[in-house]
């Protein structure tokens, strides 16, 4: 059993839409444990990268300095990454270096969301920060989208606080009690999203997904 989450939902959403766009051979930099986010069905390779060994990833590296020639990649998959290292304007330089040119990388991004992973949480970005690391490596922004609105954004929030304070992962007792109650504020959430269209709910967001190619 899984809490639910408008994030995870609307990240399963986001690069369930964008992965055709990646094709040849993909590199899934910062892929953790579970891999959630590597499915491409385009793929002739499909390469993974951490920097934690435990993860047991292809290739052990920092997104600081990835071990790869220059334009040998013609996919990168960085999914909620860039806020843990410490130097993102140099992690979006190598990607832009180890992809070919005409190739593309689809990044995930928050830009609210709880301390976590700490002390390795260093941004939060919004999509003019995005945009900006984009145009200083020469990546041309093919799609943008905003994940969640004001109504996602603040059930995000309490959901996840309530995870933090109940733990229900580890408490089945809570899990039990949870599970219900987050179900319906996601419900709701996505409802009320979907009802208010005033630009002024716009302007909070959970995060963002780019896909950008290198010219």
């Amino acid at each position: 059993m899984i809490i639910p989450q408008p994030d995870r939902i609307l990240l399963q959403l986001q690069t369930g839409t964008y992965s055709h766009m990646l094709s040849g051979d993909i590199l899934d930099i910062g892929c953790g444990k579970a891999r959630r986010y590597g499915s491409f069905p385009e793929a002739r390779s499909y390469k993974t990268l951490d920097i934690d060994p435990l993860n047991q990833p292809d290739i052990i590296a920092s997104a600081e300095a990835i071990p790869l020639p220059d334009g040998s990649i013609d996919g990168v998959i960085c999914t909620q990454v860039l806020e843990h290292v410490e130097h993102p304007w140099i992690a979006m330089k190598e990607i832009a270096r180890v992809l070919r040119t005409g190739g593309r990388c689809l990044i995930t991004v928050p830009q609210a969301n709880e301390l976590h992973e700490e002390p390795h949480d260093y941004y939060r970005f919004t999509k003019y920060a995005l945009e900006s690391l984009c145009r200083d490596n020469n990546l041309e922004i093919e799609a943008l989208d905003q994940r969640g609105r004001q109504f996602t954004t603040q059930t995000q929030m309490q959901i996840r606080g309530f995870i933090n304070r109940w733990l229900p992962y580890e408490h089945k007792s809570a899990m039990l009690v949870l599970w219900p109650i987050t179900t319906l504020l996601t419900f709701v959430a996505f409802q009320r999203d979907r009802i208010q269209t005033h630009a002024s709910y716009s302007r909070h967001a959970i995060g963002w997904c780019i896909v950008a190619r290198k010219t």
